[in-house]
């Protein structure tokens, strides 16, 4: 949870927390850096980087920030606007921390809790009704990546147990948009069955579940307003579309030869890499699913592949970094959030 301050009770292995990640920041920095030096030559990759045009990478930075403001729009519009109103910019701050925690927190994904708690610090809305709405979030997010594999697929050599899932990449998304819709339209239905499978636990818990489920239920109030559920549904493919964009916009920054095509691939393999918990900042993770995936589509020359994986990786993830330092000095997140309490 977010709390106001650290207590000062709090071990010292808790308050050590910060240091250690940063020592294993370094750390992976360092070892990059002598891996790299092993392979190219360091002064020939900041030369790349140094010659890289501005233009393109100006335009990536922006195509990384309307991303950042896009998804919390999206997730201002998922809380139904007959309620109280939330407003867009606790809805932008409290997912920025959502992805800072995510990406500094090494080993451990704790930023959605971030986020609801931000979200409850700055508007009052409750974790339990908040909860519905990352459930649409996660959701919508799932099936335009699937979508994206499936636009991928005709065009490349895959494995072939990738290629006998080209079903359930239909069959998934269809699914989840079910599900959706008996959630959001047939919500008696659902609450009925949840209490039918909570009725032999014993009383408290059952309750307590049945009371977390009908508040998760009313996240998914804007659902039922089909305007704004359509709306939600063009931000979340604006969204695929952006982050295709933005490793296709630092293509011609490096003078690279490659697609739109090869930016989505490269855009499907490093999501797969940074989607489970990993090292702080995904450092080494982030750049080797890049550094991988440009050997495979031909380029050969691997001072160009270092460039390149370093300067994506700075365009991606310093931007949420940044705009989620300020949101953790808003919300007074600290690291003690990052551990369960003793």
């Amino acid at each position: 949870m977010i709390t106001e301050k650290s207590s000062p009770t709090s071990p010292s292995w808790r308050r050590a927390l910060p240091w250690l990640n940063a020592a294993l920041a370094v750390a992976l920095i360092l070892a990059g850096l002598w891996y790299l030096s092993s392979r190219v030559s360091l002064a020939a990759v900041g030369a790349a980087l140094a010659g890289a045009s501005p233009g393109w990478v100006a335009l990536a930075v922006v195509v990384a920030l309307v991303t950042l403001v896009v998804k919390g729009w999206r997730w201002q519009l998922m809380f139904p606007a007959e309620q109280p109103p939330v407003p867009f910019r606790a809805a932008f701050w409290s997912t920025a921390l959502g992805q800072y925690v995510n990406l500094i927190v090494p080993f451990l994904r704790l930023g959605e809790v971030a986020r609801l708690y931000a979200l409850n610090r700055e508007t009052g809305v409750a974790p339990a009704r908040a909860l519905g709405t990352l459930v649409v979030e996660k959701t919508l997010d799932l099936i335009f990546f699937g979508l994206t594999i499936l636009f991928i697929l005709p065009f490349v050599v895959m494995p072939d147990y990738v290629n006998q899932s080209r079903l359930w990449l239909v069959v998934l998304p269809l699914a989840l948009l079910v599900v959706l819709y008996l959630l959001a339209y047939r919500t008696a239905w659902v609450i009925s069955l949840w209490r039918r499978i909570v009725r032999p636990l014993p009383d408290r818990l059952g309750d307590w579940l049945l009371r977390v489920a009908v508040s998760g239920l009313e996240g998914l109030a804007a659902l039922r307003d089909r305007r704004r559920a359509l709306l939600m549904v063009l931000i979340s493919l604006l969204v695929a579309v952006l982050s295709v964009a933005l490793p296709y916009a630092l293509f011609p920054a490096l003078g690279l030869p490659l697609t739109v095509l090869d930016a989505a691939l490269i855009h499907v393999v490093v999501t797969v890499a940074i989607t489970p918990p990993s090292t702080p900042a995904k450092l080494g993770v982030f750049n080797g699913a890049v550094a991988l995936m440009l050997l495979q589509l031909g380029v050969s020359d691997e001072t160009a592949v270092a460039s390149y994986a370093i300067l994506f990786y700075l365009v991606a993830l310093l931007p949420p970094i940044l705009f989620g330092f300020v949101a953790a000095s808003r919300s007074r997140w600290r690291w003690s959030a990052a551990v369960p309490q003793s």
